[in-house]
């Protein structure tokens, strides 16, 4: 669990929306919202060029910082690991309406899954 949570810590983002036909607000990013990590140990929140990543279990912080929209559908990531005490940079891009493939600057890939709650 520890794992999954670090590499949300270092590899995540999360996102507000439903699945499918729901469409996001003109004025919000079609990445903005509430996403999870694949192993379900951590959700992470993109909202108004911020980025916060919480523990499912505890709800403590595990990651915190900005992103940016590189395109319509992807962002870069840049954050500090609470975990890892490091800076983490990550580039994301929309595989699909409810996921989100990503790199970190270290090579490693990951996926986030769009939450299924509807705003």
């Amino acid at each position: 669990m520890a794992a999954g949570a670090v590499a949300l810590a270092g590899c995540t983002i999360a996102a507000p929306g439903g699945g499918g036909s729901a469409r996001a607000p003109a004025n919000v990013g079609v990445i903005d919202g509430t996403w999870g990590d694949t192993g379900g140990v951590a959700t992470a929140s993109l909202t108004s060029g911020r980025f916060v990543s919480v523990a499912n279990d505890t709800g403590n912080r595990v990651a915190e910082g900005t992103y940016v929209y590189t395109s319509r559908e992807s962002v870069a990531l840049d954050y500090f690991s609470l975990l890892r005490q490091t800076r983490i940079r990550a580039n994301c891009i929309l595989a699909n309406p409810t996921t989100l493939n990503c790199t970190n600057d270290g090579g490693q890939q990951f996926q986030l899954i769009r939450n299924a709650a509807v705003s």
